[in-house]
């Protein structure tokens, strides 16, 4: 069906792009904090280096521009997440449900689209709360579609994944459940048709995270389910747990809860896939698995698995390049923290961190376990390094969930979010509200930036779970979006390039898989000027429950010119495109032949 949101075909590939230079990155620390938070409670102050130095010039104050400003309050988006929670504490509740950055008109701006829980037991006859969908009309206005889309589902949704599975141009939307998981094919006319009892993908389960990847190479994307573990409202509904003293009821433990194993559907390219976790190697353990990422680790052109697991090892899977995964979680130095112990493994990020070519992996974990860090020292190897570069000791007094790598302040290092909330609204001990974090990356270092310099919503508190990057206004930047628990999620605006000194600007590439799959999810691209170069991968999944865009950002920096962009698509074939200009966004269609060169389409000035 036609109708006023129908997409726009002649223009699938090209999308719309009014781009600017993305400002300059401030060489100073002002506005950076070190961490003397206390551990144990949590009340204590982050410290300036402005105040270390005895600074208080008025004038300092009044000149800091913050970073992020919430726009929320003028985008027209009215969705209010529910988390299903009651007196009997139904477990889900406490893990929330994601976001998904996913352009399903194909206009070249960034839709998004909210999941939420609904109340226990579950009942598909009542008419709400459903997921919504919001269409990007640009100037940050959005107006919502979920019922012109048909992408509403009133069960209880967790996680997201966005891909094009069947390689019509056209993204889908796979979620991840307490229930029947739900996979929504998109028409090409500005709809989605349910498929997922029809393809084979409804798994009926206590899923958390979901991940599109071609594991395969074969172009076409498959769909990884991360499943937490067994539970049900009418075994549980009864067991009580918390304190006994005051008879104040909480969530249970997560070892009250049995693990079981993952999923993986192997897309058969006729539409229709079929389950092949235990035959590719993926059913070694089962575990209570929450976050995962799908990235080349170990640089050898195949797509592995990081998986994020809740009280059991973190997993490495390592692909062989012959359709199965080895498990190398025990050997590798990412499955546990730097004492030996697991961790609670929930939301998870990697990124090339200090532009040495080697993919590193960052997860989010429970109050008074840091947030881990592991840096890739080759050979399959990590190390975990939290310490060492500034994020163990402001993580301790929370409870962590998404978390993003993305360079904010386009100074060509990759800074990381993370947002926090508790699970339990009634300890004296942890506020359910927390603060959100944000890491400026110095050349390898991080340091937390104040909450005037980062911007107003990070001096309040939220229950956060959620998070992704997208650029939302068409300038090139990374803007922010949070969801919240039972509460509206928060839309923040980069405007870091006003307070730049530097001159820098931001080149975006898009890449359209043809022999590769669609999305090109497995490719590298890298970056090079002068001696300098900077390489990102494009990942499936990562964050919590989310799915962030899949353009790929690069900081230009001032003077540097001889730009080059190198692109190594999951099918083995390497482009290489020159003349790049800064400022700009690059659309890339990978050739069809390995002699061939690539369709390149340029937007901006």
């Amino acid at each position: 069906m036609l109708h006023r949101y129908c997409l726009r075909i002649t223009c699938a590939l090209l999308g719309v792009g009014f781009l600017v230079g993305c400002g300059d990155s401030a060489s100073s620390d002002t506005g950076t904090q070190k961490s003397v938070v206390s551990p144990q409670t949590g009340t204590g102050k982050l410290r300036t280096q402005e105040q270390e130095s005895g600074s208080n010039s008025s004038a300092e104050t009044t000149a800091v521009v913050p970073w992020f400003v919430d726009v929320t309050a003028e985008t027209g988006i009215d969705f209010v997440h529910q988390t299903g929670t009651s007196p009997e504490k139904p477990f889900p509740a406490a893990n929330g449900s994601g976001v998904a950055v996913v352009d399903f008109d194909l206009d070249g701006r960034d839709d998004l689209y909210f999941a939420t829980g609904t109340a226990f037991p579950v009942d598909l006859k009542r008419p709400g709360p459903t997921n919504r969908a919001y269409r990007n009309l640009g100037g940050w206005n959005f107006e919502e579609v979920t019922g012109d889309c048909q992408l509403g589902f009133n069960g209880y949704s967790a996680g997201l994944a966005v891909g094009d599975y069947d390689a019509d141009g056209f993204p889908d939307v796979y979620v991840a459940c307490y229930g029947a998981n739900q996979l929504f094919r998109n028409l090409g006319d500005g709809t989605f048709s349910r498929v997922d009892a029809a393809v084979g993908v409804g798994h009926e389960g206590f899923a958390a995270s979901a991940v599109m990847l071609d594991y395969d190479a074969d172009g076409l994307l498959d769909i990884y389910v991360c499943n937490y573990g067994k539970w049900s409202f009418a075994e549980f509904q009864d067991k009580w747990c918390g304190d006994f003293v005051r008879q104040i009821r909480r969530y249970c433990n997560p070892s009250s809860i049995e693990p079981v194993h993952d999923v993986l559907y192997r897309n058969l390219g006729d539409g229709s896939f079929i389950e092949v976790t235990a035959d590719v190697g993926l059913a070694t353990r089962p575990q209570r698995a929450q976050g995962a990422v799908a990235a080349d680790f170990n640089q050898d052109g195949w797509i592995d698995l990081y998986i994020g697991n809740d009280g059991h090892p973190n997993a490495l899977f390592v692909n062989q390049q012959d359709g199965t995964f080895k498990d190398i979680s025990e050997l590798c130095g990412a499955g546990y923290d730097d004492t030996g112990a697991p961790q609670a493994g929930m939301g998870v990020a990697a990124a090339d961190v200090n532009n040495d070519g080697q993919f590193e992996i960052f997860v989010t974990n429970f109050k008074g376990e840091n947030n881990a860090f592991y840096t890739n020292i080759g050979a399959e190897q990590f190390v975990e390094v939290s310490a060492r570069y500034g994020l163990r000791a402001p993580s301790m007094p929370w409870v962590g969930w998404g978390a993003v790598f993305s360079d904010f302040d386009c100074d060509g290092w990759l800074d990381l979010m993370v947002t926090n909330g508790h699970v339990d609204d009634n300890r004296e001990d942890s506020p359910y509200q927390s603060p959100p974090l944000m890491w400026r990356n110095q050349e390898g270092r991080f340091t937390i930036l104040t909450d005037r310099v980062a911007g107003d919503y990070f001096t309040g508190r939220h229950v956060g779970r959620g998070l992704v990057v997208a650029d939302l206004d068409d300038d090139l930047d990374p803007d922010i979006v949070i969801g919240h628990q039972d509460s509206a999620p928060a839309l923040l605006r980069n405007d870091r390039q006003k307070t730049s000194k530097i001159d820098s600007s931001f080149l975006v590439v898009q890449l359209v898989g043809t022999v590769s799959n669609r999305d090109a999810i497995g490719s590298s691209v890298i970056m090079r000027s002068g001696d300098r170069s900077m390489q990102q991968q494009v990942k499936g999944g990562g964050s919590y429950l989310s799915a962030s865009e899949l353009k790929k950002r690069f900081a230009v920096l001032a003077g540097e010119e001889n730009l080059e962009i190198e692109i190594r698509w999951p099918s083995r074939n390497r482009s290489v495109i020159s003349d790049i200009v800064a400022g700009r966004r690059y659309v890339v269609v990978e050739p069809t032949e390995p002699d061939l060169p690539p369709r390149v389409m340029r937007f901006g000035p």
